[in-house]
């Protein structure tokens, strides 16, 4: 059970202690209630270390959840925020998509009145912070000559994430996320550590550390009888260095791989930066047989163009869809729409963030095919995921 505090905020004194008592009975007992914006923000200066989830109404008289939202954002609110209202589906669509705006990790959106299942999958869900390091710390391990010393000792590492046939319920490749394990025995979350490298410029050297570490784990696999693909993911900054492509088939060709073992995810809505380059290079790619996957598909502003003029043979639904469709209309349609689209173009369609066996079967009547999200598997270290892997063999 997550020890993270939750932060209760709705100026309804009847809501508060309702959703307090559901807590309780789910177990949380180390709950703040706050009776309106302003005083969680004070609640906030107060403990912030400590708030692993805030849970706010959307509707309040003195700062309404859209204020407080934005006011978490700028104090640099980093634990995971859920929405409770009564509202229309539009308007609770609409604050889903601002809190994503703010970069804020938003679990969900609970209707009024909160149905504690739901609130238990939101917070049964969520990724405790990976690490308990101090500020300054914090800011020491990520100085550029921190992040060039950890790229260079292999201090990144693949977990990696199943991504899972809708029907035959099998592993059919799995995802590397890149962390950071410190020596207190915690983790550096990618939240911190991805935007620095970034900032630093040190992009390309990560996608090749995590690269090499993949190519060495799928070389493992194989001699055990595990033939399976890997998918990866690429930034822009990768994309924009024209030398990749080959550097990326010689490392394969060493480990005595295939281009096509290896999928390459490229987030969507990154895409129109440089895109001349980065369409240079990805069409390349293919042409070395590795898979190209349109990640986060549907976040960005010209999805359709990106599956037309690039040969991408995966897509990935966004799980902010996934999350949303049982209850809005709007995410319902997209969700079908974009598996309908994939399908038709022949493309693998993955559906991200499957956190309950609602969306399961949810996915399952809108014809997709494979999933990836909790509810099926969490990211896992390699000894984990390889038993994980073996089990299915078995």
């Amino acid at each position: 059970m997550p020890s993270q505090t939750i932060l209760l905020v709705d100026d309804d004194e009847l809501q508060l202690a309702l959703l307090g008592i559901q807590l309780a009975n789910l177990g949380y007992t180390d709950v703040i209630l706050a009776h309106g914006g302003d005083e969680a923000l004070a609640e906030f200066e107060r403990h912030g270390a400590q708030i692993g989830v805030i849970i706010s109404d959307l509707a309040m008289p003195d700062m309404d959840g859209l204020v407080l939202m934005r006011h978490l954002a700028q104090r640099g609110f980093s634990a995971s925020f859920i929405l409770l209202s009564g509202a229309t589906d539009e308007i609770l669509s609409s604050a889903a998509g601002l809190a994503q705006a703010h970069h804020l990790d938003l679990l969900g959106v609970l209707s009024k009145p909160c149905e504690p299942e739901r609130l238990s999958a939101m917070l049964a869900a969520r990724q405790p912070r990976s690490t308990g390091l101090s500020a300054r710390r914090m800011g020491e391990s990520l100085s550029l000559m921190r992040l060039v010393q950890a790229l260079g000792t292999g201090e990144f590492i693949p977990w990696y994430q199943p991504k899972v046939d809708l029907h035959t319920g099998k592993t059919v490749s799995v995802e590397a996320l890149a962390r950071w394990p410190v020596e207190s025995g915690g983790m550096i979350g990618p939240a911190h550590f991805v935007p620095a490298i970034e900032a630093a410029g040190l992009s390309n050297q990560l996608f090749f550390a995590m690269a090499r570490a993949v190519l060495a784990d799928l070389t493992l696999w194989r001699t055990q009888g595990i033939l399976i693909k890997a998918a990866i993911n690429m930034s822009m900054d990768t994309a924009l260095n024209l030398n990749m492509p080959e550097q990326l088939q010689e490392l394969v060709r060493a480990n005595g791989l295939h281009p096509a073992d290896l999928i390459i995810e490229v987030t969507e809505s990154k895409l129109m930066v440089e895109r001349s380059l980065a369409m240079e290079t990805l069409t390349r790619l293919s042409l070395m047989g590795f898979v190209l996957s349109i990640d986060d598909f549907g976040t960005g502003y010209s999805s359709l163009v990106q599956l037309v003029d690039l040969p991408f043979k995966e897509l990935k639904i966004d799980g902010s869809f996934v999350q949303r469709a049982n209850a809005e209309r709007k995410a319902e349609a997209i969700l079908r729409i974009s598996v309908t689209i994939g399908l038709t173009l022949g493309m693998g369609v993955v559906a991200e963030g499957v956190e309950t066996a609602e969306q399961l079967e949810f996915l399952r009547s809108c014809g997709g095919t494979v999933v990836q999200g909790y509810h099926l598997a969490r990211p896992m270290p390699l000894a984990d995921c390889t038993a994980w892997l073996q089990r299915e063999r078995a």
